[in-house]
C-alpha cells in the first residue's frame, strides 16, 4: 500500500523479493483486483473504531479469501492456503494479506496497525512493538520527529523567545 506496484511485472517482482512463490502468473485483471484490495486495506488501516475495523476486515476476508485447505502443492510441507490452487498472483496476494492481517490483529489487538505519526510520512505499518503503542513506521521517522520536537522546545526556552 505504501509503494503500490506500477504494473503486474512490478507486482510479481515485489512478491518474489519477499520470498513468496508464484504458483500462478498474474492475470490482466489482477491490476484492478490489487488496486481495489489495497484501497480496501487502506480503509482498514485508517479506521480507528474497533467494531468498524472488524467489519472492514471481515469484508476483506469474505471478498478475497476462501475456507482454508491443507496442501503440500510445492513440496515445502503441509500448510494452509486460504485461496483456491488456481488463484492468480493478485488473488493470492489479496487472500494472503487479508488472512495475515486477521491473524495479526486477532492475536495482538485490533489497534495494531496504523499510520506513521510523522506528518510528512503517513506510511502504514503493522505494530510489532512489545507494548503495542508504535507511532512511527520506522526509526528514521521517529528520530526525525524527536529532533523536531527537541528543537521546538529548545527554541521556546531560549532567552528572548516570545
Amino acid at each position: 500500500m505504501n509503494d503500490r506496484p506500477t504494473d503486474l511485472l512490478a507486482l510479481e517482482e515485489r512478491w518474489r523479493s519477499h520470498g513468496m512463490p508464484v504458483d500462478n502468473p498474474p492475470r490482466s485483471e489482477d491490476a484492478e483486483l490489487v488496486r481495489a484490495f489495497l484501497d480496501a486495506w487502506e480503509a482498514l488501516v485508517d479506521e480507528s473504531g474497533e467494531p468498524d475495523r472488524v467489519a472492514l476486515l471481515n469484508g476483506l476476508l469474505l471478498r478475497f479469501s476462501s475456507a482454508p485447505l491443507v496442501t503440500d502443492h510445492d513440496g515445502s510441507g503441509w500448510h494452509l492456503h486460504y485461496r483456491p490452487d488456481d488463484a492468480s498472483l493478485g488473488e493470492t496476494l489479496a487472500a494472503s494479506v487479508s488472512v495475515a492481517t486477521a491473524e495479526h490483529l486477532t492475536r495482538n489487538g485490533m489497534h495494531r496497525i496504523g499510520r506513521c505519526a510523522l506528518v510528512e510520512c503517513r506510511r502504514a505499518f503493522a505494530d510489532l512493538s512489545r507494548p503495542g503503542r508504535q507511532r512511527y513506521c520506522s526509526h528514521p521517522c521517529a528520530n526525525r520527529d524527536a529532533v523536531r520536537r527537541h528543537r521546538r522546545s529548545r527554541d521556546a526556552a531560549a532567552p528572548g523567545a516570545p
